[in-house]
């Protein structure tokens, strides 16, 4: 990358080559058979507490729209029947997942009715024991699953050592992955758990550089002439160092080996070493343009990674070709993730990207289907990049990215949409009857935009993060775009009714976080910080109790989280009032650095207290699943007819949040 200075693995963890063909002796004469035209690969790289697991057919274009009868087969027990007309190219096979399965090669067998023909094709099915910290990648979405939830990483790589400020002073700005060059050196292992015991406490996560001792490449990586029995030693106990801790996300292994001579056959051995002993984490490579000698490294490698660089030489649109490649090419197999320039003014690089351009360059490559962004460099507070305005820019995506996750990660067939320009790129993703619709602008100038989206659609469509919407007719949405800008719009098509009902008079404005003016953030209140810099209150997409969004609060320490004061509301004196939430929390995410307690999780309480200014103040302790807390307040009789008060929410207790449906009414049951 650019400005950067003998084992055998189990069978049934194997995952390498999770495509491999057999002898098929037990074919009946005569029988035409085709052990090449389908593919197979497991939806999620393993399974562990899921009672349901898809295996994902490749279905050849001379197929698609063949009718098939297709059986799985694992251990010669038939898991699996499906018959149809595929009519896409990946098919989803569906199975259950009960105590007797296990670990192993499943088969699957295609026929076609009255056709003299079977094809075959066979995929690892790795089943693990369940871990707090564990990552699937699912090859379906390209996403990410952790904490048992899609997770779409959206960070930076960093030089050693890491300074002890940088987690906290971007996890606030929407960041949640980090990925730090380092030697893995004995003498600096202190340096390296500090900065993940607190990415942990923040609820960030790690592409944990191992390339000094795996794969090369970077900055500062070198070996230091190390014997290969001496390296492979420090890989090892890199790995089983830090293999359970919950800041990890993967494992990154390789910094452009297609350019520094690393071959395929290396890496697969270092990739076989670490599954080994890991297999709960994926690997990552990144590769350098024109990125087609990434597909020989398939077999060592869960993410593949890209780094085009194009500022100001090249074209900003080569970061979405490099998406657009990959993801061709690994559709279905593994997840693809971009990692956009972010420094210049040295060596072949004149200057760094505007602020158009890194727009740009990030909306395309996420258009295009990458479902990770990973900058190269950041260096805080201003020296990579040394545009200040950039990075926020940088910022000011990870928070868009964040808002729509569950639908970038959607596994819904989406509606098409197109548009005539070329020097637009649009993209489209359904989830849970609304479609999202993104455009970006490839091109120095403004441009009217006409989107038409493959529904004859009449009504309006929303503008995320500009607090507008524009008319869709017939289909058709017409706006305008800035250079180098982006849109994304999302449209009601047959969207769930709700199942909670608001309390009537309600005074608390946007109860439910719903409004995205400002996106990632809860818009009616007041933020003060506790003592911890790098605690954050975000609405989160990906769990709510009502509509799309959540308010998710992470203490990252005991007593040191934010205070949150809500938009003042009318009460009167001498009455009383119901205060109502609703909260849920994962004790599993909770980390308390040093202790060495199962899972880390401590025994003091995560509390929760919400009140009334002075007046009045409830503690409770939200649990695993969602539930509904409700305590009243008297206001004192005063010799005004009205008074303003203010509901305040705060979570004392170490660890992360969930909250919803935030309501405040006269008390309905006159209990006072």
């Amino acid at each position: 990358m650019a400005i950067k200075s003998k084992m055998k693995l189990k069978s049934t963890l194997a995952v390498a080559a999770p495509l491999i063909f057999f002898n098929f002796s037990i074919l009946s004469t005569g029988q035409d058979v085709d052990s090449t035209s389908f593919k197979a690969f497991s939806r999620q790289s393993f399974y562990s507490y899921e009672k349901n697991g898809e295996m994902l057919l490749h279905v050849p274009p001379t197929l698609k729209y063949s009718k098939l009868n297709i059986s799985l087969i694992i251990n010669d027990k038939t898991i699996s029947q499906w018959k149809g007309s595929p009519g896409k190219d990946i098919l989803r096979v569906p199975f259950e997942i009960d105590d007797s399965l296990r670990s192993g090669i499943v088969r699957a067998e295609i026929t076609r009715p009255g056709i003299n023909k079977i094809y075959y094709c066979k995929g690892e099915l790795l089943i693990l024991n369940y871990k707090p910290n564990e990552v699937k990648t699912d090859r379906l979405t390209g996403g990410l699953i952790v904490n048992r939830l899609p997770f779409f990483p959206f960070g930076f790589y960093t030089y050693s050592p890491v300074h002890p400020t940088l987690p906290e002073e971007e996890v606030v700005k929407g960041f949640n992955l980090i990925s730090p060059y380092q030697r893995l050196l004995p003498e600096t292992i202190d340096q390296r758990k500090a900065y993940m015991d607190r990415c942990a406490q923040l609820g960030m996560k790690v592409n944990y550089n191992l390339a000094s001792v795996a794969g090369g490449g970077g900055v500062s990586t070198g070996n230091n002439n190390l014997s290969d029995g001496e390296r492979m030693n420090l890989l090892i106990n890199e790995v089983k160092t830090f293999m359970d801790h919950p800041a990890l996300l993967s494992w990154y292994i390789a910094d452009e080996p297609d350019g520094n001579n690393i071959e395929p056959s290396a890496l697969e051995e270092i990739y076989r070493i670490i599954k080994e002993t890991d297999p709960w984490h994926p690997v990552t490579i990144v590769f350098m343009t024109p990125f087609t000698k990434a597909k020989n490294y398939a077999g060592a490698m869960d993410i593949a990674m890209a780094d085009p660089y194009p500022i100001p030489v090249y074209p900003v649109t080569m970061a979405g070709s490099a998406a657009r490649l990959l993801k061709s090419e690994f559709d279905g197999r593994m997840p693809v993730w971009v990692v956009p320039q972010a420094f210049g003014g040295g060596e072949h690089w004149l200057r760094e990207p505007t602020i158009q351009e890194i727009r740009s360059m990030t909306w395309q490559a996420v258009i295009e289907g990458a479902t990770g962004i990973q900058y190269f460099i950041r260096q805080g507070l201003n020296a990579f990049p040394k545009s200040t305005a950039m990075w926020n820019e940088c910022g000011r995506m990870a928070m868009e990215i964040h808002s729509i996750v569950p639908w970038l990660l959607s596994d819904e067939k989406t509606i098409t949409v197109r548009c005539q320009s070329t020097d637009i790129s649009v993209n489209s993703r359904l989830y849970r009857g609304q479609l999202l619709v993104m455009a970006v602008n490839k091109s120095k100038s403004p441009a009217p935009v006409s989107i038409s989206v493959e529904m004859n659609i009449t009504g309006k469509a929303m503008v995320l993060f500009e607090n507008r919407s524009v008319q869709v007719n017939n289909g058709i949405i017409f706006d305008y775009i800035q250079s180098y800008g982006s849109q994304v719009y999302l449209i009601d098509i047959n969207p769930p009714g709700e199942t909670v009902t608001p309390y009537r008079s309600n005074l608390i404005p946007d109860p439910g976080f719903e409004d995205l003016s400002s996106p990632g953030i809860p818009s009616a209140c007041y933020a003060r910080p506790g003592a911890d810099r790098g605690a954050t209150y975000f609405t989160d997409p990906g769990v709510a109790f009502q509509g799309n969004y959540s308010l998710r609060l992470n203490t990252p320490a005991q007593d040191s989280g934010v205070t949150l004061r809500f938009y003042p509301v009318k009460v009167v004196p001498g009455k009383s009032y119901m205060i109502s939430i609703w909260a849920k929390a994962d004790p599993e995410q909770r980390f308390f650095p040093g202790k060495e307690s199962a899972g880390r999780i401590s025994d003091m309480p995560q509390y929760v207290t919400v009140g009334i200014n002075d007046l009045h103040r409830a503690r409770f302790v939200p649990e695993k699943e969602w539930k509904q807390f409700v305590t009243f307040v008297t206001i004192p009789q005063d010799t005004v007819p009205e008074k303003k008060v203010n509901l305040i929410l705060r979570m004392p207790g170490q660890g992360v949040a969930w909250f919803d449906m935030l309501q405040m009414i006269e008390d309905p049951f006159g209990i006072r």
